[in-house]
C-alpha cells in the first residue's frame, strides 16, 4: 500500500483543529461558568468594592452542591494566597464567618446595609467562604439527603475544593491555607489530611484552627480550671472538687470533671450552673448577652454548647444545658440569655434581591445561621485530633496556628493549650507577649511549624471582636512572620 502523505498532512491538520476545538470549548465553559459566578452588584452597599467577588455553586458530589462566595485579594490575587474559611457547628454557615468576622462586608445592624471592613483577611488574601456541609445555608443536597459524618465532610469538602480550583485554574500555583473555628476544630485537620493525601495538585501550606474543639475531653476538663481562676465559683466549691474528683489534689490528670459519677457529679453540676446558667455570655465571658431574643439569635449558641461535656449522663447534661437561669433574670437578659445575634444577616441573606445577586438557586429554604436539621442528624466520629496532628506535622514545611481568644467558655484556651502540650513537641519559642499598636495583642509560643497563640480579651469569634490583633495574626501567619522579634 502507497503511503499518501498529502492524506496523512490533512488528517493530521484535522485532529490538530479539532483539538484545539475542544479545548477552547473546554476553556469557554470553564470561563462561563465563573462568569456567571460573578457579584455584580449587591443590596445596601453604595459604593461597589474594585476587588472581585463571586458567589455560586461547588460540587461536592453529583446530588450535594455546597455554595460558595470567594473574595479576591484588594492587594495582588495573582500572587496572594487563597484560603478557606469554614464555620462550626457542626452545621453554622461561613457566612456568618464573612459577614460579621473577618470579610471585606458586614451587615449593619438594620439587616439592609452593609459596610466596609477596615480589617478584613481578603486585604492580603484570596478568601473562599463554604458553606458546608449540604443543608447548611444555601448548600444543599438533590435528594434533601443532609445526613453525614466527620468523613464525609472532609470528603466532600475536598471535593468542593478541586472544584473550586477547576473553576479557577489561575489560583491552583498560589499558597493555600485552610481556616475556621469552633468545630472547625474537627472540619479542618480531617480536611488537611485528605489534602495532603489527595492526588490534587493543590499548594497546600497551611492550617489555622481558632478556638477549636480539638479535644473532647481537655475542654470539657479545662472549662473547670478556667472558671474557678476566673472568679465564677468560690473555694469551697473547689476543695469540695478536690476531694470528690481529684483524690485530694487538683491537677489536670488528678480530676475526672468530664466523665463525673457521684458527688463529683453533684460538685460539677453546681459548676456548670455558674458557667453556663446564671447569664454569662458563653462566648466572651467579659462582654454582655444580646439583649433581645429574636430570628438568628440563639442558634451558634446552641449548636457550640452542643459540643460541650458530651460524657456527661444524658438526664444531668440535659439539666445542665437547659438554660434556665438560676437567678431572677432582668429584662436584659430575658429567659434564654443566646448572647449573641446573628438576626442582621439573617436578614439580610434572606432578602430575595440579595438571594438573586448571590446567584442563590431558586426554591432553597430561608437561609439560617445554623441547620437543625445537620445538626441533629451529624455523626461525630472523633473525640480528639491527635492523629490528624501528627499525621500534618510530618510534612516539614507545613504550618499550623492554633489560636483561642482567651475569655471563652465555649471552646476555652486552655483546653487547647494542653491540647498542643499533649502533642509532645519540642518548644523553639518560649510563651511570651507579642504587640500590636504597641499593646500586649496576646501570647504565643512556638513548636517548629506550629504556633500557639491566645488573643487578649477576645471570645469565640476571635475576628469579630479583637479585628485588629486577628488580622495581624492571619498577616503573621500566612505571610510566616514571626510572632515576636
Amino acid at each position: 500500500m502507497r503511503f499518501n502523505l498529502q492524506l496523512f498532512l490533512t488528517y493530521i491538520v484535522r485532529m490538530f483543529s479539532l483539538y484545539l476545538l475542544i479545548s477552547l470549548n473546554l476553556v469557554c465553559l470553564t470561563f462561563a461558568a465563573k462568569s456567571d459566578d460573578l457579584i455584580t452588584s449587591l443590596p445596601g452597599l453604595s459604593n461597589f468594592p474594585s476587588f472581585k467577588q463571586y458567589s455560586g455553586y461547588l460540587d461536592a458530589t453529583s446530588t450535594k452542591h455546597l455554595h460558595y462566595w470567594f473574595v479576591e485579594s484588594q492587594n495582588n490575587p495573582a500572587t496572594d494566597p487563597v484560603v478557606l474559611w469554614l464555620n462550626g457547628g457542626p452545621g453554622c454557615s461561613s457566612l456568618d464567618g464573612l459577614l460579621s468576622e473577618n470579610g471585606p462586608l458586614h451587615v449593619n445592624n438594620d439587616g439592609e446595609t452593609l459596610y466596609a471592613n477596615p480589617y478584613s483577611w481578603n486585604k492580603i488574601a484570596n478568601v473562599l467562604y463554604l458553606e458546608s456541609p449540604a443543608g447548611v445555608g444555601y448548600s444543599y443536597d438533590d435528594n434533601n439527603d443532609v445526613k453525614t459524618t466527620d468523613d464525609e465532610v472532609s470528603l466532600h469538602n475536598y471535593n468542593a475544593l478541586v472544584d473550586f480550583f477547576k473553576k479557577f485554574p489561575e489560583f491552583v500555583k498560589n499558597p493555600f491555607f485552610v481556616s475556621g473555628e469552633s468545630y472547625g476544630g474537627i472540619y479542618l485537620p480531617t480536611l488537611s489530611v485528605r489534602i495532603m493525601q489527595g492526588s490534587s495538585n493543590i499548594n497546600f501550606q497551611g492550617m489555622a484552627v481558632g478556638n477549636g474543639l480539638s479535644s473532647n475531653a481537655l475542654n470539657d476538663e479545662s472549662l473547670v480550671f478556667f472558671a474557678y481562676y476566673h472568679g465564677l465559683f468560690g473555694k469551697v466549691l473547689w476543695d469540695r472538687l478536690g476531694v470528690d474528683c481529684c483524690n485530694g489534689t487538683i491537677t489536670k490528670e488528678n480530676c475526672k470533671f468530664g466523665n463525673p459519677v457521684g458527688d463529683c457529679a453533684d460538685d460539677v453540676a453546681e459548676v456548670f450552673q455558674y458557667v453556663y446558667n446564671c447569664g454569662l455570655n458563653e462566648y466572651a465571658l467579659y462582654l454582655d448577652c444580646a439583649s433581645n431574643i429574636d430570628i438568628g439569635n440563639g442558634k451558634r449558641y446552641m449548636f457550640d454548647m452542643n459540643n460541650v461535656f458530651r460524657s456527661l449522663k444524658p438526664k444531668l447534661r440535659a439539666s445542665v444545658l437547659s438554660q434556665k437561669i438560676m437567678v431572677k433574670p432582668t429584662s436584659r437578659l430575658g429567659v434564654v440569655p443566646p448572647c449573641i445575634n446573628a438576626t442582621a444577616q439573617t436578614n439580610y441573606l434572606n432578602k430575595a434581591s440579595v438571594r438573586q445577586a448571590l446567584h442563590v438557586k431558586e426554591g432553597l429554604p430561608t437561609w439560617a445561621v445554623c441547620s437543625d436539621a445537620v445538626g441533629a442528624s451529624y455523626q461525630r466520629l472523633y473525640d480528639d485530633m491527635y492523629s490528624q496532628y501528627h499525621q500534618l506535622l510530618k510534612h516539614p514545611n507545613f504550618r499550623i496556628l492554633v489560636y483561642n481568644g482567651d475569655t471563652d467558655m465555649a471552646c476555652n484556651f486552655l483546653g487547647d493549650q494542653w491540647f498542643v502540650d499533649g502533642l509532645k513537641l519540642t518548644s523553639t519559642m518560649s510563651h511570651r507577649p507579642w504587640y500590636v499598636e504597641g499593646q500586649v495583642a496576646g501570647f504565643a509560643q512556638q513548636f517548629g511549624n506550629l504556633t500557639y497563640t491566645t488573643i487578649r480579651g477576645a471570645g469565640h469569634m476571635v475576628p469579630q471582636w479583637a479585628p485588629s490583633y486577628a488580622y495581624s495574626m492571619f498577616e503573621k501567619f500566612v505571610l510566616d512572620k514571626p510572632f515576636t522579634n
